[in-house]
């Protein structure tokens, strides 16, 4: 295995911790605050990152400092609320399974808000996807521990959390200035936080979080260090080597990582129907990912100003499925 795609397989499962990680947080700690620790460690841990290798303030636009306001609030604050109140009342298989359909949603959303086209190949895809997703909740409807109406509610909420995703990654193409991909992190990270803190103040009970075990604050530390801290990063860095029809195709790993986790740290037993609508989901995101992209012509450079081309970040444990410009058709000067 290549050292690049050994960096994409521990960037996926790092993704894959993180619903189980917030399933054992939210036995103690309430949503927005454990959001919002994880959201401060990784803006932390994403500003030391950007202070040691690309130092520099960033200055986006007027109209994208609206897009980045948007991506904030559908992408980071409403995933982040979906998600977690979604794993809740879910098992962390289901809910694996769920969010592993993003790179699928892309298409979708793209369709709708941008008119692209939906080819054979691709709609074959969502189906399967779709198919999987839905079967592994109705199949497995009150045996993760919570009546059927709930897991009902938690499957419905994941899915609007992978909408929002979707919605995050598609706004990324409306993005006019360059700015490099872990500085957008960043920038997404911190706004995150600001949003959160009125919630969480709201709902904040010294008590209550005098009561938390060290282990808890160990995986909230831990879900911002390594969910949106080094497993954006090693992504990143990844797809600087390799296309983003194979970043998209190894977002399929993540539910799997997923799903082995959620068996060794919480003792979810691994049903027939997990595994079959596993590998639904699986099959409908590399059939999506593996479609061959329509050759574009090539186009003169725009003025070379020393930064990389923009592009879409992750906000919550999701990984991009096509993020735009970072291995667009060379242009020609």
């Amino acid at each position: 295995m290549r050292g690049v795609h050994f960096r994409m397989v521990l960037a996926t499962v790092l993704l894959g911790s993180y619903l189980v990680a917030s399933k054992l947080i939210l036995r103690e700690v309430p949503v927005f605050t454990a959001t919002f620790v994880r959201l401060a460690t990784s803006s932390a841990v994403l500003g030391f990152h950007v202070g040691m290798k690309s130092p520099g303030r960033i200055r986006p636009s007027r109209r994208d400092s609206l897009v980045l306001m948007a991506q904030t609030v559908v992408g980071v604050f409403l995933f982040s609320v979906f998600a977690m109140y979604g794993v809740r009342f879910t098992g962390a298989i289901e809910a694996g399974v769920i969010l592993g359909m993003v790179p699928v949603s892309v298409s979708v959303v793209a369709l709708v808000l941008l008119r692209e086209s939906l080819s054979r190949r691709r709609g074959v895809g969502i189906a399967f996807a779709v198919v999987g997703a839905v079967g592994i909740n109705v199949l497995n409807a009150g045996s993760s521990g919570t009546p059927g109406r709930h897991a009902a509610l938690g499957a419905l909420l994941l899915m609007c959390a992978v909408l929002c995703e979707a919605v995050f990654l598609t706004f990324g193409k409306l993005l006019t200035a360059a700015m490099e991909p872990v500085k957008l992190s960043l920038t997404l990270s911190v706004a995150g936080a600001l949003l959160f803190a009125v919630p969480t103040a709201i709902e904040f009970d010294w008590h209550r979080m005098s009561q938390v075990s060290w282990q808890t604050w160990a995986l909230m530390v831990y879900t911002g260090v390594a969910v949106n801290g080094v497993a954006v990063v090693l992504m990143y860095d990844s797809m600087d080597t390799v296309d983003t029809t194979t970043a998209a195709a190894f977002t399929a790993l993540t539910p799997v990582s997923g799903t082995i986790l959620s068996m060794v740290f919480i003792g979810e037993p691994l049903r027939p129907s997990h595994v079959l609508g596993m590998a639904l989901v699986v099959v409908g995101v590399f059939i999506v990912a593996k479609e061959p992209q329509p050759a574009t012509p090539a186009k003169p450079c725009p003025p070379v100003t020393g930064t990389a081309p923009s592009a879409p970040t992750v906000a919550e444990g999701a990984v991009p499925a096509a993020p735009p410009g970072r291995h667009s058709t060379p242009c020609v000067r």
